[in-house]
């Protein structure tokens, strides 16, 4: 399994407006590799998570999935986005009148498990971060490093070969952004997913297996 990246170029505007925002991106993400993009802001970052994850098409360029375009219309795409995508944000986004559990049940359901299966995955999902005991809790309940881990598990609940995450560990300490990254790395390594996630915070490349930095659109380096 693989994702590759070529030379992708994405332009906004037309004319004297026209402003390039992707400037030619290549690079190829493997099975079981966990890549993180940095770099300054504007440099194209979240543009570029968002075209991974199908919400916005490029101006030219392609995205092959396992050698094949992985967005061939928008009926591909809203079904790569519910059965092979996994999205983590950096604010948790959690549904205010869902309880934990119910956050996670939804998106199973919607992927198209029966409910009796979506619930035995939400509380085993729940239980290996340590939050079996706030199944019925909801949001408004929850500290900030319980609510983003309830967001990172509802992002694994529909079984995604493929998990973006943009600066999800913004709004944590370092304590909370280090079990975060350890528990997206861990989650990629055992189950032989393609991760890819945006962050500023250097002391959080260690985990990555590459580290790609991007500057006006380019990447300037990869390590």
């Amino acid at each position: 399994m693989s994702l590759d990246i070529k030379n992708i170029y994405k332009i906004f505007g037309e004319g004297t407006s026209e402003t390039k925002v992707l400037n030619g991106i290549d690079f190829t993400v493997n099975q079981g590799e966990f890549i993180i993009i940095k770099g300054a802001s504007g440099s194209g970052k979240t543009t570029l998570l968002t075209i991974l994850g199908g919400l916005l098409s490029q101006s030219s360029g392609e995205i092959l999935y396992n050698g094949k375009p992985m967005y061939s219309d928008l009926n591909h795409a809203a079904k790569m986005r519910l059965h092979e995508i996994g999205f983590i944000f950096q604010s948790s986004h959690l549904i205010p009148y869902l309880n934990v559990a119910e956050q996670l049940i939804t998106i199973g359901v919607e992927a198209g498990m029966d409910k009796k299966e979506a619930k035995n995955r939400a509380e085993t999902l729940l239980s290996s971060i340590g939050l079996s005991h706030r199944l019925n809790a909801y949001p408004s309940m929850l500290s900030g490093g319980e609510k983003q881990r309830v967001a990172i598990m509802r992002a694994f609940m529909n079984q995604p070969k493929i998990i973006l995450a943009d600066e999800p560990t913004a709004s944590l300490d370092a304590t909370r952004a280090t079990e975060v990254v350890e528990m997206i790395d861990s989650k990629v390594k055992q189950s032989g997913l393609i991760g890819i996630m945006i962050t500023h915070d250097k002391r959080l490349f260690s985990y990555a297996d590459k580290v790609i930095e991007l500057d006006e659109g380019k990447v300037i380096q990869a390590q």
